[in-house]
């Protein structure tokens, strides 16, 4: 079973490859350069951190006001047990409990085919429609329908995103785009996907769990021992089970407004 504390430790390394980083101790605070999305800036305990943190913790939300971030935590609950009542204690509120799978080349089954299907991998020398359709489907597919397509520069930060190691993958039906998934770089064995979204007009095809079969069959032949993911909730959880997800553990985000 991947124990608690190589989770935290993958997730922090792979953060700092994309993120401007702040060491402040007992917390390591990730911050993107270009993106305010709360989703998208937040700190992560270095070790099992508990009881009195409220000085510790004024400073963390200092250092998240002064860049106009809002001041989240996000950690793994059996890696750092006694972290949630104290960061309760210093005002803040939970905001999201997820469950956390994983997947082995062992568990890993093929995804059921979805007739009109095609699912394309991103390279850096993807064509830049691809890679803006790629963003756009993410975004309309998490909450936004309405977001506008997306611009040749997000399509460039797509790029460099693939060529830093991550995977991008677009999956079209009958030719449209509607659905994608990514994962992030690949260290000490260990990856993870994120970004799986499927437009909602589209949802339940199995369109997400082809694409997440796909996804994981990628890390594995390139050498990733487990790659796991975060699930919105059980129903969730139980498309990632159809091709060879294990619960693992419990995703936690805290945050002060």
């Amino acid at each position: 079973m991947l124990s608690p504390t190589r989770l935290e430790a993958y997730m922090r390394r792979a953060a700092a490859l994309t993120h401007d980083v702040v060491d402040l101790p007992p917390f390591m605070l990730f911050f993107n350069p270009h993106d305010p999305l709360r989703f998208f800036n937040y700190a992560r305990p270095v070790e099992p951190v508990g009881g009195d943190l409220q000085e510790r913790l004024d400073a963390l939300c200092t250092a998240f006001h002064a860049r106009e971030r809002l001041p989240r935590c996000e950690f793994i609950e059996e890696f750092a047990p006694d972290l949630a009542p104290a960061l309760r204690a210093a005002g803040f509120a939970e905001e999201g409990r997820q469950l956390l799978l994983i997947c082995t080349p062992e568990t890993l089954r093929p995804a059921p085919d979805v007739p009109g299907l095609a699912i394309t991998q991103l390279t850096i020398a993807a064509p830049m429609d691809d890679l803006r359709a790629c963003v756009a489907v993410q975004q309309r597919g998490f909450g936004n329908p309405d977001a506008p397509s997306a611009s040749a520069a997000e399509g460039e930060d797509q790029r460099r995103r693939v060529a830093a190691g991550a995977g991008a993958f677009l999956a079209r039906l009958d030719g449209q785009p509607v659905g994608v998934a990514d994962f992030t770089t690949p260290l000490g064995g260990l990856t993870e996907l994120v970004g799986i979204a499927t437009l909602e007009a589209y949802r339940g095809r199995g369109i997400a769990t082809a694409l997440t079969a796909r996804a994981v069959q990628v890390t594995f032949d390139a050498g990733a021992e487990i790659a796991f993911l975060v699930a919105e909730d059980a129903r969730a959880g139980r498309v990632y089970e159809r091709v060879g997800f294990r619960p693992c553990a419990t995703a936690l985000a805290y945050s002060r407004g």
